[in-house]
């Protein structure tokens, strides 16, 4: 990594492209020196379905940061919030028949279980790979266990594998800029990382997120993600059903939500009805905010139910009551709903509820500045960085 030279850091994601330009130190800390967020084009959930929309607002909002910062770049990280993820949780073994764990043994997995993956998975690259645990002899270790003796050696790794498609897309808009991607962070990933870096959590958590259009949820545990699952609905889907039901416009049963709180439970609810300013596109009715309520709790239970469905970590982690953060890209949902989904995950006496604010657009391209910079312990294919530890010199050979 070069000293005191600008890097370049987009996230794109369905509602904003973000630009952040960082400088290093020789400490490989950075400063900030160029920020901006544009409204998205061309993307839905994550995906990029129109070329020439998204490579004409990055095209020209990277020429204006080249003129801001009197630097030409030729190579960018970039943030996806790309929802066809897919997560593979691995493991395999060697006999070591009382012998100690060495690099080789370590090389010798990661080659079988990186064939294994590749020769399954013909159409995906690996976007990350993570150490989750090293087992010797059934027991757990949190470090890699390099010099320890025992019969067997067991290491678990977990997959981010990106479609090659989507790879090439993103690859297409930069390489028109003339700008190469050097490396593709997830964003759930950057996401939980200044999570654990501003709560100072080290313990086992899920972090949930509720955009409008999708939802997600990932699990970490000894500092390293172990699960993802993304999911087709959000906060959209209740004021749809709010829509559909009471024959409101979309824009009108936002309003509802967003103007009315609907957390305060009230014994006269049924005795309270929307006012007339929410019928100025139809015909006045009488409609309770009981009504309204019964709809938004329908949704909220059916979407935790789903969550909780197909996750036994998340079920794993509700009966050791760990921590579970739960983010809300709109203001009215969190301000007005919050509480509504607390209430399902009832259990839960560490769960915590907080509103992506438009301050933090930038956490995710500033997490991958530190990560870009310093590399993250638990992370197996190697960052670009300075001093790489033994378990990136091993993986290096593998992932270039």
């Amino acid at each position: 990594m070069e000293i005191k030279k600008p890097y370049l850091f987009t996230e794109i994601n369905d509602n904003f492209f973000n630009f952040l330009v960082v400088e290093y130190n020789e400490e490989l800390d950075f400063k900030i020196i160029y920020s901006k967020s544009v409204k998205s084009e061309g993307v839905s959930l994550g995906k990029i379905f129109n070329l020439e929309t998204c490579f004409e607002i990055i095209q020209n909002n990277i020429n204006q940061i080249e003129k801001e910062v009197n630097f030409i770049f030729n190579k960018v990280t970039v943030i996806s919030d790309i929802f066809n993820l897919e997560c593979l949780n691995i493991s395999s073994g060697k006999k070591l028949n009382g012998a100690q764990v060495t690099e080789d043994d370590i090389s010798y997995i990661l080659n079988n279980i990186k064939k294994l993956v590749v020769d399954n998975e013909p159409n995906k690259s690996i976007l990350h790979l993570f150490n989750s645990n090293f087992v010797i002899d059934d027991v757990i270790s949190k470090k890699i266990p390099i010099g320890l003796f025992g019969e067997f050696y067991n290491q678990h790794l977990t997959f981010y594998l990106l479609s090659k498609t989507d790879l090439k897309n993103f690859k297409s808009i930069f390489n028109r800029c003339k700008i190469n991607i050097e490396r593709i962070f997830l964003k759930n990933f950057v996401e939980g990382i200044n999570l654990i870096n501003k709560e100072k959590i080290n313990s086992k958590f899920a972090l949930i997120n509720i955009y409008g259009k999708k939802s997600n949820i990932s699990f970490f545990d000894n500092l390293s993600p172990i699960y993802s699952e993304n999911f087709k609905f959000g906060s959209d889907i209740i004021i749809q059903d709010i829509s559909k039901i009471c024959s409101f416009s979309f824009n009108t049963a936002k309003k509802i939500i967003f103007e009315n709180n609907f957390d305060q439970i009230d014994k006269e609810l049924n005795k309270k009805y929307l006012p007339e300013k929410y019928f100025d596109d139809t015909k006045f009715r009488k409609i309770s905010f009981s009504h309204i309520k019964n709809i938004i709790d329908a949704r909220i239970e059916e979407i935790t139910d789903l969550i909780y469905a197909n996750n036994i970590n998340l079920k794993e982690i509700k009966n050791k009551n760990d921590l579970v953060y739960i983010s809300f890209q709109d203001e009215g949902i969190f301000k007005n709903l919050a509480l509504s989904f607390k209430k399902n995950f009832s259990n839960l006496e560490n769960f915590k509820s907080f509103k992506q604010t438009k301050d933090e657009l930038m956490n995710a391209c500033i997490s991958s500045a530190e990560l870009l910079g310093k590399g993250w312990e638990k992370e197996a294919i190697p960052i670009t960085q300075s001093k790489k530890s033994i378990i990136s010199r091993i993986f290096s050979s593998f992932f270039q």
